[in-house]
C-alpha cells in the first residue's frame, strides 16, 4: 500500500538522518530516558493492539500534515502485521538528536528508542519508534520502523513511490 511506504519513508528518514545531520543533544525537559521508553512502550502497545486511530491523536503536527489518517493508519497496520507475533521485546537503544536546517524534517528534538523484538517463531526483528518533542514538552511520535536487521533501513519494495 501505498500509506505504508510514505510512513515508512518518513520514519527512515527521521531515523536515518540520526547519522547525517544531527547534533547529540544535552539533557534538558523532555530528555529523560525514562520519559521516552515508557511513550515508546505505550505506543507500541496501542500499535501491537491495532489501535492506530489513537497512535494518530498523537502524532507530531508536521507528520499529521503530510499524510491522511487513513493512509497513516493503513501504513502503520502494514508494517506493524509485517512484523509478525510477538513473544516479547527489549529496548537497545535511546538516541536524542537535533535537527536544524533540514529539508525532510522541521528543526527540532527528535528521539529514536531502539528495541529487539523476539517473535514468537523464534526469529528476532528490530523495532524503532520515533519521535519530536513538542512545544507543549511531551513527546509526539513520528515512525515505526520495523526492520530484519539492526542498524540496517528496510530495503523499498517494487511498485512503491
Amino acid at each position: 500500500m501505498k500509506g505504508i511506504a510514505r510512513v515508512t519513508r518518513l520514519a527512515g528518514a527521521v531515523c536515518a538522518l540520526a547519522t547525517g545531520c544531527a547534533l547529540a543533544h544535552g539533557a534538558q525537559a523532555g530528555t529523560s530516558a525514562d520519559e521516552l521508553l515508557g511513550d515508546a512502550q505505550r505506543v507500541l502497545q496501542q500499535i501491537d493492539a491495532g489501535q492506530y486511530a489513537t497512535v494518530w491523536q498523537d502524532t507530531a503536527p508536521f507528520v499529521r500534515a503530510k499524510y491522511s489518517t487513513d493512509a497513516f493508519q493503513q501504513g502503520l497496520a502494514q508494517s506493524r502485521t509485517g512484523v509478525g507475533s510477538i513473544d516479547h521485546r527489549g529496548w537497545a537503544s535511546v538516541t536524542r538528536l537535533t535537527y536544524t536546517h533540514d529539508k525532510v524534517v522541521p528543526d527540532g528534538l527528535y528521539a529514536n528508542v531502539d528495541y529487539a523484538t523476539w517473535l514468537t517463531d523464534g526469529r528476532i526483528v528490530y523495532e524503532k519508534v520515533s519521535f519530536q518533542l513538542g512545544s507543549d514538552g511531551r513527546w509526539h511520535f513520528t515512525g515505526y520502523e520495523p526492520r530484519q536487521s539492526q542498524g540496517v533501513a528496510p530495503q523499498a519494495r517494487t511498485g512503491q513511490p
